[in-house]
């Protein structure tokens, strides 16, 4: 059903207007001033709002049109006045504003503009949903498709036909996003709200209000309330990234919505019902969390119920040159230059290199060489500018195609052992992973080396 907010300071007027949509269809909800309009807004989503142009103060309805939109960016709004004028409604145009409607309103005209209204906005979202599955599907061509990782993609319409919260795992830089993006766009959800949060990028008490949002006067500078991510993704989909890095605290909060789809603002005595369709993510090792004890069991299973793992560059080398030329392609394309040449010997460097930060490092690699290149017609070897641990393990990884001294393959093995560890900084869980054997087997060989 519609749903529509209806403000308006005069009782009467309101109660007709609130009728009148009711038997058309519409769920109303009344208002009779801005402060009471934007508290219905912060505590509920809205397909629309009509408002009277001037309620107790001039141009108060201007106020709610900004007030709403900020809070619901996707509404649509009607504004009624009997005092119309050239410079009210231009105001109102240049905020956004859809439709200006005179007073004495004619029923039939009003049912008229809302409805139009109401399929302009649907009209747009779906066009952004048209674009946003293009890139998508454009996306998967260049990251998926063509690359390591049609597996994935080939599971992402499973996946996205399920409201089932989904764990996107894999190291940093391996397109974590784009797989959560695929599902959404892919899923009923489409046209709806995408959400995304780093939550290792802010502090506990930060991150508790940008999911939950906040109540007026709940903490100092709390001047106003605030809807949460949860709310600004009510009926679509909220990605959580980095999931590991939350605290015990927020932990909790995020089990409760899982099983209640309720949230409770900062400072509220009363929860808030939501629709919210969860994709997290994390570099993180989350059974060595849980097993740890520093990441809840019940959430992570209650977060794992479709696993997604996104392996790393360094594990399906074959797609570098396929993501080197779409990268150097999308570059020259918006720098407005010829797309250069790659020589074999820059291929060969870029293949060999062993891109701990996946992806979105070489993409940084590609663009950093080609602004510095002196030939814009030719990328060779010596203009790939490396980062300085991806140079270092790049040179540890060529040993092994460029010894001069045959070794055993006992030798070999003991070599690339401690190659793997020193990229992994001792981690020997991560290295046992790397090499696809035992946690126990690495341990041992590893104990056998220092043994003399």
């Amino acid at each position: 059903m519609t749903d529509i907010l209806l403000v308006d300071d005069e009782k009467p007027l309101l109660k007709i207007l609130a009728r009148t949509l009711e038997r058309a269809g519409y769920a109303v909800v009344c208002a009779g001033s801005v402060e009471e309009a934007l508290s219905h807004a912060a505590a509920r989503s809205f397909d629309m709002v009509v408002t009277d142009l001037k309620l107790a103060r001039e141009d108060d309805g201007l106020k709610v049109a900004e007030g709403v939109r900020a809070l619901q960016s996707n509404i649509g709004v009607l504004i009624v006045t009997a005092y119309a004028s050239v410079p009210s409604a231009v105001e109102a145009m240049r905020m956004g504003v859809d439709d200006y409607l005179m007073k004495p309103v004619e029923t039939q005209e009003l049912l008229l503009r809302i409805a139009n209204i109401l399929e302009r906005r649907q009209l747009k979202r779906e066009v952004q949903t048209l674009r946003s599955r293009l890139r998508a599907d454009k996306s998967a061509a260049v990251i998926g498709e063509e690359t390591g990782l049609a597996a994935i993609f080939a599971s992402l319409d499973r996946v996205a036909l399920s409201d089932l919260p989904v764990l996107v795992q894999g190291e940093s830089g391996t397109g974590k996003e784009l797989v959560a993006r695929a599902i959404h766009d892919r899923s009923s959800r489409q046209g709806r709200s995408f959400v995304a949060v780093n939550c290792g990028a802010m502090p506990e008490h930060l991150l508790e209000s940008e999911l939950f949002g906040h109540v007026q006067g709940a903490f100092t500078g709390a001047d106003r309330a605030r809807r949460g991510l949860f709310e600004e993704a009510h009926t679509g989909t909220l990605f959580l990234d980095e999931i590991g890095d939350v605290s015990q605290a927020l932990q909790v909060r995020l089990l409760r919505v899982l099983q209640e789809q309720e949230i409770r603002p900062v400072g509220a005595n009363l929860g808030r019902k939501v629709d919210v369709r969860i994709i997290a993510a994390t570099h993180r090792d989350m059974a060595t969390l849980v097993r740890e004890g520093s990441f809840r069991d019940d959430l992570y299973f209650r977060l794992n119920v479709l696993p997604l793992t996104v392996p790393p560059l360094r594990n399906r080398r074959e797609d570098i040159p396929e993501l080197t030329a779409y990268f150097v392609e999308r570059y020259c394309s918006k720098a407005g230059r010829p797309v250069p040449h790659i020589t074999a010997e820059a291929s060969r460097k870029l293949a060999q290199a062993n891109w701990p930060g996946n992806v979105r490092e070489l993409r940084n690699v590609l663009e950093r060489s080609l602004t510095l290149a002196s030939d814009t017609e030719v990328l060779d070897a010596e203009d790939i500018h490396l980062d300085k641990g991806t140079a270092d393990a790049d040179a540890q990884w060529s040993l092994f195609h460029h010894m001069s001294n045959l070794v055993s393959l006992e030798e070999l093995e003991r070599r690339y052992l401690a190659h793997v560890l020193e990229c992994t900084q001792g981690n020997q869980a991560k290295a046992a992973e790397i090499l696809q054997v035992g946690k126990n087997t690495v341990w041992r060989r590893v104990h056998d080396r220092k043994t003399p």
